[in-house]
């Protein structure tokens, strides 16, 4: 698939969310209606027909998340919602909130400092000349 198909079914998936899961339930119907006529054809009564296509189709739920999951964009929205579901808990609770940005701050802190120490110490060459015998 070429690049910029990909970028349109990608925002596509983002933004026209509602669109996909009509038709995927669209779909999932279809394809039950179709398996109920063929048993109802063989000779099965309409309401076990019904429930053995249901049966063999699996969980209609889990059908739906397995085809939610092979979207492209689906990780992309699922961060953004851990995103806000994280926000929303850091604001209900405005203590831990503040131990939370203290420990990251402390901690890109610390880092910061032992990479710029490690840097000038061991990394960077020492400032006298090369004893290779070329002065």
């Amino acid at each position: 698939m070429r690049l910029a198909a990909k970028i349109s079914r990608l925002f596509g998936n983002l933004f026209r969310r509602q669109r996909l899961e009509s038709t995927l339930d669209a779909e999932l119907r279809s394809y039950l209606d179709e398996m109920t006529e063929r048993r109802i054809r063989a000779g099965i009564a309409p309401a076990e027909a019904r429930r053995l296509a249901m049966l063999e189709a699996g969980g209609l739920a889990q059908v739906k998340e397995g085809v939610r999951g092979a979207w492209l964009g689906n990780g992309i929205e699922t961060t953004i919602r851990d995103i806000r579901y994280a926000g929303r808990a850091l604001r209900r609770s405005p203590g831990f909130t503040a131990v939370v940005l203290l420990t990251l701050a402390l901690g890109i802190g610390a880092s910061l400092t032992m990479f710029s120490v490690m840097r000038a110490v061991l990394w960077r060459p020492l400032p006298y000349r090369s004893l290779s015998g070329s002065s």
